[in-house]
């Protein structure tokens, strides 16, 4: 039978144990970064639909949230830039906010983001991607241009 003794011995066994093993995950967890996006990229490209494509674009963005954008190759950045083009504005909205979460360091992906943004500024849904990369360029250092008066530009046509 236990007694309070050995139940207090069990459980600082058990907190060191656990405390090790979070640790191993931890120092494990930063050189698979780069595998995990590769991967995690490969399944934007070739997702078999469109929600497992939108679903690891989220993915991406929240493998980006924290990490240093020093770390991120040239090749890496273009890789992401060219994700833009895809067609699926939910898939977009997750790679803009990838690319926002590294800053400066993707400012080379600004020309795509801006031309990005006047075409869905106006488009119509409940969730498009024009918050994602106002954020984006933002976060990237360059202020977006305002809003378009998306009601005058209907009026017009």
């Amino acid at each position: 039978m236990l007694n309070y003794r050995s139940t207090f011995h069990f459980l600082v066994i058990a907190c060191a144990l656990h405390s090790s093993l979070f640790c191993t995950a931890q120092t494990t967890a930063v050189p698979m970064s780069k595998r995990q996006i590769t991967e995690t990229m490969a399944k934007v490209r070739n997702g078999k639909t469109s929600t497992i494509r939108t679903d690891a674009a989220e993915h991406l963005a929240e493998l980006t949230r924290g990490i240093d954008p020093n770390k991120v190759d040239d090749a890496t950045l273009t890789e992401l830039e060219y994700l833009l083009d895809t067609s699926e504005d939910s898939v977009r909205y997750w790679v803009a906010a990838t690319l926002g979460n590294l800053g400066p360091r993707a400012k080379v992906a600004v020309p795509k983001l801006l031309k990005l943004l006047a075409e869905v500024d106006c488009a119509r849904g409940s969730l498009t991607s024009a918050p994602a990369i106002r954020s984006a360029l933002e976060r990237i250092g360059v202020t977006p241009p305002p809003p378009p008066n998306c009601d005058a530009k209907k009026e017009q046509k």
